[in-house]
């Protein structure tokens, strides 16, 4: 690689990273930064850049994190401020992007790779973003149980190890997702047998069965909908943002992923439709684009959404405007919403707030009209129509009708004790 001075180096990624537009506190704070990595070159007597030592760099500091001597920003920044050097040190220039932590930093070497060839598999195989990000994240958490438990290598792995996983894991899930959760690792296990890297059938340390979901799924009234419509601030930009995924939520029962990737492309505003592909199972869904969501876009785009490229609907209103993170954004919204409205906050039991709450919601409205469940299957973009199913528990009114009888089947006092 070429020489090139640190200082130098510095003075040409202030220049690039301008046209970002970052405020002046967040320069500033970069500033701090690189003013700490040229001291920490000065003390090891280099002017010149390298980005050996620009990670020993970062390396220390996360040492000085390890042992609380700094906090969590700090060292995210020191962090940041290496890659922005590296990148303007090979390329000349610096593109801004999502700097994600490497999700599999704590595997040993032998782990990562068994975890990245199973992602490979993953994506092979055709499954949803969705499902890969669960399926992946199981694996993760098993190997790092086995790395806990001092399991070196695969082919020592044994049932036991397996079933003593199972109340590990069930202790940092909802009772209510452990069946996804056990799935998910009898695929793992699955792909450790057909790729030869555990000889043993290991899918029968799985329990078959998990907890049962509730007995009814939870949903909002018109009303509670109604008051969070009513609590989101519309006149600044975020509020226009908020209310038009929240209202596109409700209305249309879209996946919160579905929402955070829905492109200006996708809607058609002359035949009022959205057009998609399901991030979920990939199949197509074409929904009505009803007046009140249609305005409630449009008063977005037209007013609050900020200039940008991008070729989503839905932005971060902070520089630089880019697509919403990920369905943990929805997540936040819908919270915040929900506790402005004074919605599910009960301090007794936990309560849903994610923007699946809508997609529940509508299903059983739509129930408790008679709507077929097989046009209610075609509307929330499902695979089969059996997963319509679960919203069945939401209509008492229909439900009281299938209720049976006990005339007839009287018992004597005798016959209950």
């Amino acid at each position: 690689m070429k020489k090139v001075l640190l200082d130098n180096l510095i003075i040409q990624a202030k220049e690039v990273i301008n046209p970002i537009g970052h405020s002046s506190s967040t320069l500033y704070q970069y500033g701090l930064a690189w003013d700490e990595l040229r001291s920490f070159f000065e003390a090891n007597e280099q002017q010149y850049y390298l980005e050996k030592l620009a990670e020993n760099f970062v390396k220390n500091s996360k040492t000085e994190l390890d042992n609380c001597s700094i906090k969590i920003w700090k060292h995210k920044l020191r962090s940041l401020s290496v890659i922005i050097l590296n990148e303007v040190y090979r390329t000349g220039n610096y593109q801004w992007k999502y700097h994600c932590q490497d999700t599999n930093r704590a595997l040993d070497d032998s782990f990562k790779q068994v975890h990245l060839l199973y992602r490979s598999e993953l994506i092979s195989s055709g499954k949803g973003e969705g499902t890969r990000h669960l399926y992946e994240t199981v694996a993760r958490q098993f190997l790092i149980y086995l790395q806990s438990e001092n399991v070196k290598a695969l082919p020592a792995l044994g049932l036991s190890g397996v079933a003593n996983f199972i109340p590990y894991i069930s202790e940092q899930y909802q009772a209510t997702s452990m069946r996804a959760v056990l799935n998910a690792l009898r695929f793992f296990l699955k792909f450790l047998h057909y790729s030869k890297l555990n000889d043993k059938n290991l899918v029968v340390a799985v329990p078959c069965s998990a907890s049962r979901k509730h007995a009814v799924i939870p949903t909002l009234t018109r009303q509670e909908e109604n008051k969070m419509l009513s609590s989101i601030d519309r006149s600044s930009c975020i509020g226009k943002r908020n209310y038009a995924m929240v209202l596109l939520a409700m209305r249309t029962g879209l996946r919160s992923i579905d929402i955070i990737k829905l492109k200006t492309s996708s809607i058609d505003w002359r035949r009022n439709t959205i057009s998609i592909a399901q991030q979920k199972n990939g199949r197509p869904l074409c929904l009505p684009l009803f007046d009140d969501v249609g305005n409630a876009i449009a008063d977005y785009i037209i007013n609050a959404r900020p200039q940008s490229n991008e070729l989503y609907v839905f932005l971060r209103n902070q520089i630089p405007h880019r697509k919403l993170a990920g369905s943990s954004a929805c997540y936040s919204i819908s919270c915040a919403v929900m506790k402005n409205a004074g919605i599910r906050q009960s301090e007794k039991e936990p309560q849903r707030k994610g923007f699946h709450i809508f997609r529940h919601s509508l299903a059983a409205r739509m129930l408790s009209q008679e709507v077929p469940l097989s046009v209610i299957s075609s509307t929330l973009g499902h695979s089969s129509m059996s997963s319509s199913k679960v919203y069945l528990s939401t209509d008492a009114d229909h439900l009281k009708a299938c209720a049976l009888s006990l005339t007839g089947i009287e018992v004597t006092r005798e016959e209950l004790l």
